[in-house]
């Protein structure tokens, strides 16, 4: 029996125009965090996956900025974010944008994220919201294989 499960049976994309809409949703949560951006202190931001690291966070004050992943043009490091390189209690912030909808066991990243960040970090997930129409159209059998946008679309 095949999962309904939106997306993590499909390869992550390795750019924002990969997806339709893809700028656009970029552009909107980039608009989000921009407030946010100058509140985050401390040594070391991690940017998890491809999408993350397109993500602009320059109004951030961290200095450090390291985008992780298995591949991709903008990684610095390339490593399974499963096995993330970095010491125990080492990350003051993590961005995940879009990450747990294309990972297999989004439990995992998340406790291997929890075992490098500080206590009192700032963990930042962005993604599509499943019980939105765009979410719910992946009910709809033969559309759970598409990107989000893709289940929407009316003649």
């Amino acid at each position: 029996m095949k999962s309904a499960h939106t997306t993590q049976n499909m390869n992550p994309p390795a750019s924002w125009s990969d997806l339709p809409w893809g700028e656009y949703y970029r552009a909107a949560l980039e608009r989000q965090l921009q407030p946010w951006w100058p509140k985050i202190f401390g040594f070391h931001l991690l940017k998890v996956g491809n999408l993350s690291a397109e993500i602009n966070s320059k109004e951030c004050p961290i200095f450090n900025q390291i985008n992780v992943g298995k591949e991709g043009k903008n990684m610095q490091v390339i490593s399974d974010p499963y096995h993330l390189p970095f010491e125990g209690k080492s990350v003051d912030a993590c961005l995940l944008s879009h990450v747990l909808a294309y990972n297999a066991d989004p439990h995992r990243l998340l406790r291997e994220v929890d075992r490098v960040m500080i206590d009192d970090g700032w963990l930042i997930i962005s993604g599509f919201n499943s019980l939105s129409l765009l979410g719910l159209g992946k009910l709809v059998p033969g559309l759970w294989r598409h990107q989000p946008i893709a289940a929407v679309c009316f003649p």
